[in-house]
């Protein structure tokens, strides 16, 4: 079928849908960066909260509060992966439709069927399916989340227990 032959709709939708495809892929590596952005100041607070929280001998009794930092920042993040692969749910489903017939089958109906062009965040997607690729909890235990997040918490609560067993005394020493 040469460029004559396509109806200009098709081109349209099919210009639109390539530009779709674009704007998927280049949030998806916005959200990569976000990602490893929220984990760098997550690494970066809780350090400086136990520090701080070891540092003066009045303030090591508040070592188990520094668990809450990484927590919040595992919402954060989750929250923000949850975006991202509405994203990723979107670039699967046009890989589908140009590899699955859906797109031959456009070709002779000169336009797009079966398929919504410019859905870039899965707006309107409500299948079973979806709703569990983006569940909050199936996305918080990834292990690129879980294993930092859930490491540095248990490393607080340690922190706290052991400083219960073995007080340090105000001068520094054991």
């Amino acid at each position: 079928m040469s460029d004559q032959d396509t109806s200009p709709v098709l081109t349209y939708q099919l210009e639109m849908l390539r530009d779709e495809f674009k704007a998927v892929n280049e949030t998806i590596r916005a959200g990569d960066d976000i990602t490893k952005s929220i984990k760098e100041w997550a690494i970066t607070v809780w350090v400086a909260s136990v520090g701080g929280s070891l540092v003066n001998v009045e303030f090591r009794q508040y070592i188990v509060l520094t668990a809450i930092v990484p927590l919040v920042f595992w919402m954060v993040d989750t929250w923000h992966r949850v975006i991202q692969r509405r994203f990723i749910w979107r670039g699967m489903r046009i890989m589908d439709f140009l590899n699955d017939g859906g797109l031959e089958k456009s070709f002779s109906e000169g336009r797009i069927v079966e398929f919504n062009v410019l859905d870039v965040g899965s707006r309107r997607e409500t299948s079973p399916k979806f709703r569990e690729f983006i569940s909050w909890r199936r996305v918080m235990l990834f292990r690129t989340l879980s294993l930092l997040y859930f490491s540095l918490t248990f490393i607080s609560i340690t922190l706290w227990l052991l400083l219960l067993g073995y007080p340090l005394s105000k001068s520094g020493g054991g």
